[in-house]
């Protein structure tokens, strides 16, 4: 099996826990991950990156910062931009944030737009995460064209959306 199948594999479990929308950025460097996998509707994905919100999403921060799973309402108080609020427009109204790795950290974002994330739920996403920043181990080491076919496996997510 090839690293891309691998990884397909992976997201498509990822996928199958339950009905929410991820982000999931692997082996962040410079504020940048190698690879990115999301779900999460185009016009917020847009609109988060045309107004910096990264820099300003205590969510973020909260990853930067520490290991471990957090839910975004316990960082509310700490949202002086409003991006949860935001966020919770575009459907991204209950989350988690899941934050991994030493050498090179790893952040998952899964939101929920109907209902709080089950800690069921989150224990598969962080068990599933793991493996997929295991798997994906070294490629910050990989060329550029390398690194395009596991890139690529995030149109097929998107192809999968159903906000499209």
């Amino acid at each position: 099996m090839t690293k891309v199948d691998t990884i397909r594999q992976l997201l498509q479990r990822m996928s199958a826990i339950t009905d929410w929308k991820y982000a999931l950025g692997l082996h962040i460097r410079f504020a940048n991950p190698t690879l990115l996998y999301q779900t999460y509707p185009q016009e917020w994905i847009d609109l988060y990156a045309s107004e910096g919100m990264f820099f300003s999403d205590p969510v973020v921060r909260w990853a930067i910062d520490h290991t471990g799973i957090c839910d975004w309402s316990d960082l509310a108080p700490q949202d002086a931009n409003n991006v949860l609020g935001q966020a919770a427009d575009y459907g991204l109204k209950f989350g988690k944030v899941v934050s991994i790795g030493q050498q090179t950290k790893s952040f998952g974002f899964f939101a929920h737009g109907e209902r709080p994330i089950t800690t069921d739920e989150i224990a598969a996403a962080e068990a599933v995460f793991v493996e997929l920043h295991d798997a994906t181990q070294g490629t910050d080491q990989m060329s550029e064209t390398e690194l395009l076919d596991l890139r690529d496996l995030n149109l097929t997510l998107g192809a999968h959306r159903s906000d499209h």
